[in-house]
């Protein structure tokens, strides 16, 4: 997120219907991570998702103060509501404050002074990282700014010179005059594109081996411009990745994507599919409201957020959402007068929903320490973000993998309902939602000509013939798999989606048998003797729910935070018979598991 946007923040909390957070294990070596089959995994071969916040004030206050009594604070809050990991956006002109000059160079020091800013800026992050590591929290570091401002105030600028003739005291040697309009500067595409790299490679030696890094982030946050047309973005991203790679080989590479990260305006191959092969993760952003504003507030709740997320999903790589929350809501026209906090709150529960029925491998929301008060008797978390605790246990133990899709929707880019637009892909992805057949991915038509393998690791194929060109529709033919062609206006979606859901048979929705009898409007996350369902029709009354619940003992009882007990016997017969469960519309519900 750049700093034109609205801050929003998370607070330490005690949520009504969560069960204690025990205190993580602190991340040893064998914390340190790997990626196979599209799934991050540690040393021992556990399974690591993350759910996560941004640390907003790492760029910002903190650069400046460089108190460790700061990130204490947050540090602890955020772990004791369960989050295990941490984006942490930085401004690379702590670490390279001239170009080839970085932290153990001899001049770096006296570079900072000659801006009047401290020089502990290394100590301090190292202690953030060490500090998260010890409170089982990983860390993700990324460039969030470049020393691109002349009158950034958080490196030695000052604002009020803003405007004025006077000339930019910050660090800012990436800055170019714009030459469209005086007195504003743009990125040196040029020397960016030469530079971050070795900064990137620079604080991969620095960081070499420590585990609780989860991996660093290329190439800077929402890359914009010049360089993120088709090749010049290959480029620099590759040469990003390899540079990480070489100072670190086993380091994982995290890629934003183009567009502000989001792609609703443009989506080339190069952010979806045609990625370097030291890219290991995708590592979008997404913001209701900004990016749904032709979903209408039922479309968005309901399936824009997984219908964006399967873009993504093509490449096998895994895919991460670096930014998501409720700041940029007022952006669409149906709320633009204001989120109301039920409105917050639903939008919370429908993206980690949404999401975690997708298979993202890591959500992140934007961002902790920036906008929203705490309530000042019981430190609870408001203004809807208390939704977030309701998925914590369910993300980080058994959100399935959209590298183990079964299934692929094929269509042209244009299709592929920017903004949430109710057409094309997006009705065929609230269809597949409820029929419960996810994760999916959609696979674009030029990945299906470029890569001969596209459709290789599908068992079915779901084609929207609309666009698409001969050799396309050639190519699938000849993949040999159960296709079923769907014409421009959708009709037979429901016969295809039938023919779908009878092929997947009883281990559909990422395995979980019991899934297949869910009812259409209601997505489910598991976690260890605990169930959370999420509404996402805006429809009210009992749902039944068959249910298979993770260390559910043999004979017990399932209960709603309020207490209410909604049913007792044998387990069993809870996944074979299932229960009556009342849900309002777009409610997220915690359920839990008692002998």
């Amino acid at each position: 997120m750049h700093n034109r946007r609205t801050a929003f923040l998370l607070v330490p909390a005690l949520w009504w219907a969560a069960a204690a957070v025990s205190a993580a294990d602190p991340i040893t070596q064998t914390g340190r991570l790997h990626v196979r089959q599209g799934r991050f995994l540690d040393q021992a071969g556990k399974r690591v998702t993350f759910y996560g916040v941004n640390l907003f004030q790492s760029h910002l206050m903190w650069s400046r103060r460089q108190d460790p009594t700061e990130y204490e604070a947050a540090l602890k809050a955020i772990a004791s509501l369960g989050f295990n990991a941490v984006r942490m956006p930085l401004n690379m002109a702590w670490f390279e404050p001239q170009p080839g000059v970085f932290p153990d160079s001899a001049d770096y020091e006296g570079i900072l002074k000659s801006h009047r800013l401290p020089t502990g800026a290394l100590a301090f992050y190292d202690g953030l990282i060490r500090r998260a590591g010890e409170l089982g929290l990983y860390v993700i570091p990324e460039f969030h700014e470049l020393p691109s401002d002349p009158y950034r105030w958080f490196v030695g600028g000052e604002e009020r010179d803003r405007g004025t003739d006077k000339p930019g005291q910050a660090i800012a040697w990436l800055a170019a005059p714009d030459e469209k309009q005086q007195g504003r500067f743009r990125l040196d595409s040029a020397l960016a594109a030469r530079e971050v790299p070795k900064a990137l490679g620079w604080l991969a030696t620095h960081w070499r081996g420590v585990p609780n890094l989860a991996g660093l982030e290329v190439p800077w946050n929402e890359p914009g411009g010049p360089l993120t047309e088709g090749e010049a973005f290959f480029t620099l991203c590759r040469d990003c990745a390899r540079a990480v790679k070489a100072a670190d080989p086993d380091r994982l590479v995290f890629m934003d994507c183009v567009d502000w990260g989001a792609m609703v305006n443009r989506i080339p191959d190069e952010s979806v599919w045609k990625l370097p092969a030291e890219v290991d993760a995708l590592f979008p952003h997404f913001y209701p409201g900004m990016h749904s504003g032709n979903s209408g507030e039922a479309g968005t709740w309901s399936t824009t957020m997984a219908n964006w997320a399967s873009w993504m999903m093509g490449s096998g790589k895994p895919v991460m959402v670096g930014e998501y929350g409720v700041v940029e809501m007022k952006r669409a026209g149906y709320w633009k007068e204001g989120a109301t906090e039920a409105q917050r709150a639903a939008t919370y529960a429908a993206c980690a929903a949404q999401w975690y029925a997708m298979g993202v491998q890591g959500v992140f929301c934007w961002a902790w320490d920036g906008g929203i008060d705490r309530d000042k008797d019981t430190g609870a978390l408001n203004q809807g973000a208390e939704e977030l605790l309701k998925w914590t246990a369910p993300y980080k133990e058994t959100a399935p993998s959209a590298a183990e899709a079964q299934l692929a929707v094929l269509c042209s880019p244009k299709r592929r309902a920017q903004y949430g637009d109710k057409r094309d892909l997006w009705r065929l992805t609230d269809a597949l939602l409820a029929a419960h057949l996810t994760p999916f991915a959609t696979v674009f038509d030029s990945q299906v000509l470029g890569q001969a393998d596209a459709l290789r690791r599908f068992r079915s194929l779901l084609v929207l013939d609309a666009d698409l060109t001969e050799p396309v529709r050639d190519a699938v033919r000849k993949a040999g798999k159960q296709t079923l062609w769907l014409s421009p206006d959708l009709s037979g979606l429901d016969e295809a989606v039938t023919q779908l859901r009878q092929a997947a048979g009883p281990a559909a929705a990422h395995g979980r048998r019991a899934s297949a009898d869910l009812p259409p409007n209601v997505i489910v996350g598991y976690a260890d003797k605990q169930v959370t369902a999420f509404e996402r029709k805006g429809q009210s009354g009992e749902v039944r729910l068959r249910l298979r619940i993770p260390g559910a003992d043999e004979v017990g009882q399932l209960v709603e935070a309020s207490g209410a007990v909604v049913f007792r016997g044998p387990v069993a017969e809870l996944e074979r018979e299932g229960v009556a469960v009342s849900l309002r519309p777009w409610e997220c519900k915690v359920l839990r598991w008692r002998r």
